[in-house]
């Protein structure tokens, strides 16, 4: 059993073996659980010291104590991610005490209130939504509890998707396809592979968005706003043919009261957002389910914009910074999307 004077011992040697200067670190607390080491750390600065330049640190640290995975998390980011998850749980069961919830979505509903609550009492621990979905994950669907899921075939949607029907949401994934400079066959391969992997229905909606393309191509326009839009619409309309009342998306970004909204009687859920995920958290469910993360930013059009149009390039920027400065992307992990760009 390791204890933090322990620990802290070890990242020193670590630091004047590998050449760094002479720092003692300081450590809040540490976890222990399934060979996993999880480090809270004061803050930033110091989560930087335990990590080391380029990872060695820790890398080395897991190495020497036999870890299967060491997590260092800096103890600002945790109070952080507890109050935003807080304002979820406030809000989830504001909806339910409110009767806001139509009686067929219930059971599924209280399933996501659990896991949420569970969430929001140890933040700082990144297993427990992966063990939850593995242990779920074959259960049953409720009876009439349908949802549309916007499914693109990157990471973000395809952790919702899994999680939702870890829930005992019956779900049906859509993705609207304008073909292969906006879907390219990366994500096709990712669509096709987790659907099959966890048998959920799913549907190809081809549409025709050759002006914003074209306009892209040409320097009118930075393609993101207009194509979401377009898509959304699309699912949109779809959500009302199907007649479902709830529809699951993969932003991560609003967080709190708006990551679950009504509108029309309709429930729009950002699950990752709801969650207050991270983007390592999403990938080390998504990767057990036949998911490969796509390499750089974007879709091919949005590539191809960057290049012949490099005023374009600080909107995209932009973008990872958001999810930077709210803690959903590690700077390292922004700096190589940036790098992309």
């Amino acid at each position: 059993m390791y204890t933090k004077e322990n620990i802290i011992e070890e990242i020193i040697a670590i630091r004047e073996e590998i050449g760094h200067e002479f720092v003692e670190p300081e450590i809040k607390e540490i976890h222990m659980k399934n060979n996993e080491l999880t480090i809270i750390a004061p803050d930033r600065p110091e989560k930087s010291i335990i990590i080391g330049k380029g990872g060695w640190v820790v890398g080395k640290l897991r190495e020497k104590l036999g870890f299967k995975s060491i997590h260092v998390i800096s103890y600002t980011d945790i109070l952080l991610k507890e109050y935003q998850l807080e304002l979820s749980v406030k809000h989830i069961h504001k909806l339910l005490d409110e009767d806001k919830i139509p009686q067929n979505y219930l059971d599924a509903f209280n399933n996501l209130y659990s896991l949420l609550k569970q969430k929001h009492e140890a933040s700082y621990d990144n297993t427990i939504i992966e063990e939850y979905v593995e242990k779920n994950m074959e259960n049953e669907s409720f009876e009439n509890a349908d949802v549309l899921v916007a499914l693109s075939g990157g990471v973000d949607s395809s952790f919702s998707t899994i999680l939702a029907k870890s829930f005992g949401f019956k779900v049906k994934a859509v993705t609207v396809d304008p073909g292969t400079i906006i879907l390219p066959k990366q994500f096709r391969f990712n669509i096709d592979n987790l659907c099959n992997k966890i048998n959920v229905e799913h549907e190809y909606i081809e549409t025709d968005m050759s002006e914003i393309i074209n306009d892209s191509l040409s320097g009118k326009i930075h393609p993101c706003g207009r194509c979401s839009k377009t898509i959304h619409k699309m699912l949109e309309e779809k959500l009302e043919e199907y007649d479902y009342d709830v529809m699951i998306f993969g932003d991560l970004l609003s967080t709190g009261s708006q990551s679950i909204v009504i509108h029309d009687d309709k429930i729009r859920i950002n699950l990752p957002a709801l969650f207050r995920m991270e983007k390592t958290e999403v990938k080390n469910i998504i990767t057990k389910y036949d998911v490969k993360k796509v390499k750089g930013y974007g879709c091919p059009l949005i590539v191809q914009v960057h290049k012949k149009y490099p005023q374009y390039r600080p909107f995209s920027i932009q973008r990872v910074l958001r999810e930077t400065r709210a803690g959903i992307l590690e700077p390292g992990e922004a700096l190589d999307l940036i790098n992309t760009i």
